[in-house]
């Protein structure tokens, strides 16, 4: 028997229960200051003195890892494979030299497929600074078994500490992506040509003013390429759909402001397929005018949330007609949410 199970046998009868410890956590979400900071005392004195109870829940083993995560991955029980929303994911081989350590783990089941990726939701616990990354490596067909790499490096470029252990997680899997490159959008730009509407906008730091903002206005999430430009650009209003180049993505607002032709691409709610394209204007003999820059925006609603990418192009109205709209389009069709995770020891076992 080894220490961790002999500890383990002599904490047993003294460890509070499982509801206990979630009762206590629960309470530190609904206090006052002052109160919530003694209620997670409490916590912290039942979970730090009896780690081995703290991870037998999600929560529990969440709150000791960033108390202590030599102690939670200490007491993290090893489990190789794991099920959820019928899909299974599983730890099938471990490799550990110098300061890296690689995982290949598969999921399989559900709609995973080919294409699966897992929408930057995964996470790596170990008890020392790291940094880690995925990347989908096979597919085997027969199976219908997808393959991810997972490697990770320690901060300082230490070796791998030995008899570690690591905690690999992942909460979204995105199936079904289809990729749409160089397409031609059914979309005849010479009749853009006026000043189009505009919508209000607003950035999350203008939040800091106190200032409300109006229930259908825009927040700006971001932008590409000359992002001063970006940041300031107007935002067309979005109107009816004028072209789909792809199944979840359309056009939904083309024409001038500012001096500039923008033209409007609508990605659904992104946050739940992440459909996203790339514009650009080709005339017939090849030559290609790329944006000048890119603006993200979104609906304020959460429930029926929109995104929209709007693109900006330096060309003059009676040059655009001898133009096309073409891009590159990605798109998902299923995303699947759960909770995915193994723990396994940072040792070679191939």
């Amino acid at each position: 028997m080894n220490f961790q199970e002999v500890y383990a046998r002599m904490n047993e009868p003294l460890q509070p229960s499982p509801a206990l410890v979630e009762q206590v956590l629960r309470r530190t979400k609904h206090r006052r200051p002052w109160r919530r900071l003694a209620a997670a005392a409490i916590a912290a004195a039942i979970l730090l003195a009896t780690p081995a109870l703290a991870v037998r829940t999600e929560t529990g083993y969440q709150l000791l890892y960033r108390m202590s995560p030599a102690a939670a991955q200490f007491f993290q029980p090893v489990q190789m494979r794991c099920t959820d929303q019928g899909v299974t994911m599983e730890v099938i081989a471990v490799q550990v030299e110098d300061d890296t350590a690689q995982a290949y783990i598969t999921f399989t089941g559900g709609t995973v497929d080919a294409t699966t990726d897992l929408f930057d939701s995964y996470s790596f616990h170990l008890p020392f600074d790291q940094i880690g990354h995925c990347e989908r490596v096979g597919w085997d067909e027969a199976t219908d078994t997808v393959t991810f790499l997972c490697t990770v490096q320690t901060m300082d470029g230490s070796p791998i500490p030995t008899g570690r252990k690591m905690t690999f997680s992942a909460r979204q899997l995105l199936t079904g992506k289809k990729a749409l490159e160089n397409a031609e959008v059914n979309l005849n730009l010479g009749d853009y040509l006026a000043e189009t509407e505009t919508a209000f906008t607003w950035k999350p730091e203008d939040q800091t003013t106190g200032q409300e903002q109006p229930t259908d206005a825009f927040f700006r999430t971001g932008g590409g390429g000359d992002l001063d430009l970006a940041d300031t650009m107007p935002m067309l209003l979005p109107g009816l759909v004028l072209a789909e180049p792809a199944k979840g993505l359309t056009i939904t607002a083309a024409g001038y402001a500012g001096g500039l032709f923008h033209i409007q691409l609508c990605r659904g709610n992104a946050t739940q397929l992440d459909n996203h394209g790339r514009l650009w204007l080709e005339a017939a003999d090849g030559t290609q005018i790329e944006p000048l820059c890119s603006a993200a925006f979104a609906s304020s609603g959460q429930a029926d949330r929109l995104d929209y990418d709007q693109f900006a192009f330096d060309v003059a109205p009676a040059d655009l007609a001898g133009y096309t709209l073409r891009g590159d389009f990605y798109t998902s069709s299923t995303l699947i949410e759960g909770l995915w995770q193994v723990t396994f020891p940072l040792e070679n076992n191939f």
